[in-house]
């Protein structure tokens, strides 16, 4: 342990360093000073120094009481019982369900659970009760909480291609749940906000708590590349023990980077944040030699296991299992939305995205300055669409009454209008279902529109391609699945693409799922997925 002694010198010299920062006036008033010769009023000049003094040592002695606290232990990582560490996985367990839900396939469940379990046979934690659960959502992603929960998503699974990547995931989360990852990541952020409350007590300096946030942060990012990279080498090392190549875990990393890739490229392009699973393009840095070095001091563990399935059956296994987001109200094929539960549809823009609203939908364009919204409303038979408009409180120009999808409706512009972008002039359109007792609302706005509207052809082209949809609409709207299919002489990922109901990047993510990526072709006869 450091001696106080020791931890204070240190402080004085560290915030010696870093007292710019946090100490303006000194600056102020040696600027005053060399304008004016070098002399200050004696009452402002010694009160400068009275309160620069306080404020100095203060900040030094704030500083010291954190390199003591960094010097003491934060305590074992076994500090937490193992009924405990039980206890908080199955609590949060209750929660991860009721958020993502479980995805409703059997066998499948029963196949990961039975991968998932001879690995954990292998660990340094065998005696632990492990859940390994298929969670129903399109997010790429694999977690593990306290107690033995590990969960993996049908985003995950989509990307993978034999039972040995399968293996490579879910031993990496095996190696988190024995290591205590979870537990000592919740230790360091407690511990941490501990510090950054005692030293804004006792420096009364808001900013070296920020400092202290800005420290907490860095700290639980560094230590997040720990952990994963510390996964990464001892599930290397479970996964040899049960049987499987460590080196499907190099193939796995490079899959879900590339998809990552994409991901990154596609949220750049729809100006919004990327969604990747554990940033692997920054904790997984190409040619990594240490991580390479443990990859082949693991396989040197491997046991001989044939049991495994192959890659084909492997394959079959995934085949019908859903694709992208199944809790989305509507199903959006191309540019075609439909809407099984209002039993409408409407065409969109390419590479619109479409999102579900508690009472309707919102697209938006690739670049996210143009949305246009479908909203529903309730409406009293016998009141005219004319009548129903007006008692919107909207200053309407260019409104008339019109016919869309065989329904009575209304087209205009509202201006100053409420919109996701503030006051603008919003095109709008109201269309009557006097069936349902209901009104659909079509309303959409630019970012950057004044008086006239930059997207009103595609605002007017949406609109007016909004219909009921038909017993052929309602077999369209199916779920998208993964099939399995067996390439033919001649097939091509482009042909494949143009028959993908994948919106954006279809081609790319065709290649990702298949490990084809960035230019690969299947091979005849070769086992691909697709999605229908």
């Amino acid at each position: 342990m450091l001696s106080a002694q020791f931890c204070r010198s240190i402080g004085v010299l560290i915030i010696d360093q870093i007292l710019v920062g946090f100490v303006q006036f000194p600056i102020r008033f040696v600027e005053l000073k060399s304008h004016s010769g070098g002399k200050l009023p004696m009452s402002l000049n010694s009160l400068s120094n009275r309160r620069e003094t306080g404020r100095i040592a203060t900040v030094r002695w704030a500083a010291i009481a954190l390199m003591v606290a960094f010097a003491l232990p934060m305590g074992p990582v076994h500090a937490m019982s193992e009924k405990k560490e039980i206890e908080l996985g199955q609590e949060e367990h209750q929660k991860i369900i009721a958020q993502y839900g479980v995805y409703n396939n059997k066998e499948l469940n029963e196949y990961v659970n039975k991968v998932g379990q001879r690995i954990a046979e292998q660990s340094s934690r065998p005696e632990l009760e492990y859940t390994f659960t298929i969670l129903n959502d399109e997010m790429i992603n694999a977690f593990a909480l306290p107690g033995g929960f590990v969960y993996v998503t049908r985003g995950i699974l989509t990307h993978m291609n034999s039972e040995s990547e399968l293996a490579a995931v879910l031993g990496h989360e095996i190696a988190h749940v024995t290591e205590k990852h979870g537990i000592r990541a919740k230790n360091r952020q407690t511990f941490m906000e501990g510090v950054n409350q005692a030293a804004q007590v006792l420096s009364g300096v808001p900013g070296l708590y920020q400092m202290g946030q800005i420290v907490n942060q860095t700290a639980l990012m560094g230590y997040k590349r720990e952990f994963e990279l510390d996964a990464d080498r001892i599930g290397a090392e479970y996964m040899a023990k049960a049987g499987y190549s460590p080196d499907a875990m190099l193939k796995t990393i490079e899959v879900l980077k590339n998809a990552d890739r994409i991901e990154i490229a596609q949220a750049r392009l729809e100006n919004r944040p990327p969604r990747v699973y554990h940033g692997f393009l920054s904790s997984h840095p190409d040619n990594d030699k240490r991580y390479r070095e443990a990859i082949e001091q693991a396989s040197a563990l491997r046991v001989d296991y044939d049991e495994f399935i192959q890659q084909d059956e492997f394959l079959d296994r995934l085949n019908g299992m859903s694709y992208g987001d199944v809790q989305r109200a509507g199903i959006l094929r191309k540019n075609r939305y439909y809407h099984p539960k209002l039993g409408v549809k409407m065409s969109f823009p390419a590479a619109w995205r479409v999102e579900a609203l508690a009472v309707g939908i919102q697209a938006a364009s690739q670049t996210s300055d143009a949305m246009l919204s479908l909203t529903t409303t309730p409406k009293k038979r016998g009141v005219s669409i004319d009548d129903f408009v007006s008692g919107m409180g909207l200053k309407i120009r260019e409104g008339r009454t019109i016919t869309i999808g065989g329904m009575p409706a209304y087209i205009g512009i509202a201006d100053r209008a409420q919109t996701p972008f503030g006051i603008r002039p919003m095109r709008f359109a109201v269309v009557a279902d006097d069936r349902r007792r209901m009104a659909y609302l079509l309303a959409g706005a630019g970012q950057y529109d004044l008086t006239k509207i930059a997207s009103d052809r595609a605002f007017i082209s949406t609109i007016f391609s909004f219909e009921r949809m038909d017993k052929q609409d309602y077999e369209e709207a199916r779920r998208p699945q993964i099939q399995i299919v067996r390439a033919e002489p001649g097939t091509t990922m482009e042909s494949l693409a143009a028959e993908s109901p994948i919106t954006n990047y279809a081609l790319d993510k065709l290649r990702v799922i298949n490990d084809l990526y960035p230019k690969g072709q299947p091979a005849p006869g070769q086992l691909i997925k697709v999605i229908d």
